[in-house]
């Protein structure tokens, strides 16, 4: 018998015996993958976007949606022209739909030069339209994982308006009306497209993943196996810590597991805090170093962010999420 794995921080949750908590996401999402709108979900790390991506992927499998996951880092962004990477892209469309029993009618290497004459977009669109769609008659949707690879990239605002324009082509093309994409990674929309003008996102439904709440979270507590009353104790005391993020909530339950303590109390949790989040080991943590880097790193003005975050941290008025939208966005993105 597999052993249910309660706690996973920092990983999708596994298949089959891992714990899945549902939010509000996870409806919206749902809604509009079957409604095949065009979706976003673009947040912070460990927000539990590739464990909501899956969950979603394996519901619309029963109502047969073919579900293609296609994570941009196994295309590539190091030395990769614009050709190799869209040629990459429909490659793993090809390998992604021969997992599921899928077989394309045509070879994508061979179909891809023999459409050389056409600009990249063009091929990307065809390809779709001429190729997917004729091969696969069930509702086809494209989950677009780590998309903020394409931020280092010059030429893949064209990839995004191409997704715009299979969208926009519906009320010419029926067929297009069973093709849909979500995009999913750390990034804002402002940052993905460089030409604010030809932005998809307008059409694009955003989904946002928010903390765990108390009642949500209460199923991590059950790992500990304790009393009831101490299990929703220990509860709250990491919650006031956490406030429920899901990463760091994973995180302090699966180090208090480790102490196999049948009473946990509260200067427990306040150690596990201070050792693995707050001490060396958090400093040695990839994920709060990404917080960092987004802040100092990538930030285009790391000064005018970290005044936003002082005035945030300090809270003697509130911080209005309006006017410079671009640097607030950046700061709620790390």
């Amino acid at each position: 018998m597999v052993k249910r794995i309660i706690y996973t921080p920092g990983g999708t949750v596994q298949s089959g015996n891992g714990v899945y908590i549902s939010r509000p996401a996870d409806k919206k999402l749902l809604q509009l993958c079957r409604e095949r709108e065009f979706a976003y979900v673009l947040t912070s790390r460990q927000m539990g976007k590739s464990s909501l991506m899956i969950h979603t992927a394996r519901q619309l499998s029963v109502e047969k949606t073919v579900s293609i996951i296609v994570d941009l880092t196994d295309v590539g962004v190091q030395d990769v022209t614009a050709d190799l990477w869209y040629r990459g892209f429909l490659l793993e469309i090809e390998d992604k739909l021969d997992q599921q029993g899928y077989h394309l009618e045509t070879d994508v290497y061979e179909w891809w030069q023999n459409n050389s004459y056409l600009t990249l977009s063009q091929r990307f669109i065809r390809f779709f339209k001429t190729v997917v769609l004729k091969s696969v008659t069930a509702p086809v949707l494209v989950f677009v994982d780590e998309i903020d690879t394409t931020l280092s990239l010059s030429f893949t605002d064209d990839f995004f308006i191409s997704i715009r324009s299979l969208y926009n082509a519906r009320s010419q093309n029926p067929i297009l009306n069973r093709l849909s994409f979500v995009l999913i990674g750390v990034a804002t929309p402002n940052e993905l497209i460089k030409d604010s003008h030809r932005t998809p996102f307008n059409i694009g439904q955003r989904v946002d993943l928010t903390d765990f709440t108390l009642e949500e979270a209460r199923v991590l507590a059950d790992g500990l196996e304790l009393t009831s009353r101490q299990s929703i104790d220990v509860l709250e005391w990491i919650m006031s810590w956490t406030n429920g993020h899901p990463y760091l909530t994973q995180r302090v339950f699966q180090a208090l597991s480790k102490m196999h303590k049948k009473v946990i109390e509260k200067n427990d949790i306040d150690t596990v805090v201070k050792t693995n989040i707050m001490g060396e080991f958090g400093d040695k943590d990839n994920n709060l170093q990404f917080v960092q880097d987004m802040l100092l790193k990538r930030a285009k003005w790391p000064k005018k962010i970290l005044n936003t975050y002082k005035k945030v941290w300090h809270d003697k008025e509130p911080v209005l999420d309006t006017g410079d939208l671009e640097t607030k966005s950046h700061l709620k993105l790390s």
